[in-house]
């Protein structure tokens, strides 16, 4: 049975995972895992979190943790709190899931990374979106329409978010374009109209993206590719949970990282990118 303990109980997720793990009556319910602490800053929000997800330790401290669990899953809602509460259960040798956004600074991310390579141990980031079973089958049939030469991904985001303006959930766009177009960015231009925002992404290999963050519409999270035809996508969110929560207890297990490091630093990047080619009204270029 792998202990888990959860940080941050301000996000929604904190809920989702822990019942899916913790509660057998929840449809999707995932065995070999027990979410066993939780932590977080609002007493009367880690009562509710704990209710509803049968978790049977409030912590008042993180660090109470160790020792006492085989993995920790870092969930606070604003992406600048990850590095400071993540790293050290990382420097502690204990495998680690920090939600989306991994983080707000690539530096942040940067650090994050040394240590899990400096502890030898693994460490991931995702939106649990790539991993809903219809998108994970659309990403694969593209190989039907390959090469593929250019595309859309789109979905909600609010660059006025109190939990980090568009990093907090531009990234779940980002991390479905990178998934399904690859991580080979180059540069991207940004432009905005009230509260829309439209990235032209350029890639190494030639493919153009546009990046479609919307905070004046409800679309859902839509994925468009073109290639020797056209595929169309629109996202089901209704397995993400369940999935993306099996995709982390794999990496528990097997000390293998889902998602390569420079892949989730990549995201990261990306969204910096945005702000700052909204900034200048230039084209930049993304990392380096």
């Amino acid at each position: 049975m792998i202990r888990i303990g959860i940080v941050g109980s301000d996000n929604s997720h904190a809920i989702s995972f822990s019942k899916l793990c913790n509660r057998e009556d929840v449809p999707g319910h995932v065995k070999g895992a027990k979410v066993l602490y939780l932590f977080g800053f609002d007493e009367a929000r880690n009562k509710e979190v704990a209710e509803e997800g049968a978790i049977p330790e409030i912590v008042s401290d993180p660090k109470e943790m160790l020792g006492k669990v085989d993995a920790v899953m870092v969930v606070f809602r604003h992406g600048d709190l990850h590095v400071k509460y993540a790293l050290p259960f990382i420097s502690a040798g204990i495998p680690t899931f920090v939600d989306k956004p991994f983080s707000i600074k690539p530096s942040d991310a940067r650090r994050m990374i040394a240590a899990a390579e400096k502890a030898r141990t693994p460490i991931t980031s995702y939106s649990t979106l790539r991993f809903a079973t219809k998108t994970v089958k659309f990403i694969g049939s593209l190989e039907e329409i390959a090469p593929v030469t250019a595309g859309v991904s789109a979905g909600p985001a609010d660059r006025g978010s109190e939990y980090g303006g568009i990093f907090f959930y531009g990234v779940h766009a980002v991390e479905l374009m990178l998934a399904t177009f690859g991580t080979g960015v180059k540069s991207l231009r940004a432009v905005e109209h009230g509260k829309n925002v439209l990235a032209a992404v350029r890639y190494g290999d030639g493919k153009l993206v546009a990046l479609e963050l919307l905070g004046d519409a409800k679309p859902g999270f839509h994925l468009v590719a073109y290639g020797q035809g056209a595929r169309a996508h629109e996202v089901d969110t209704s397995t993400c949970y369940r999935e993306g929560m099996k995709v982390f207890l794999r990496m528990v297990r097997t000390g293998e990282p889902p998602i390569p490091y420079d892949e989730m630093l990549m995201s990261v990047e990306v969204l910096q990118a945005v702000e700052r080619s909204l900034r200048t009204g230039r084209e930049v270029r993304v990392g380096g």
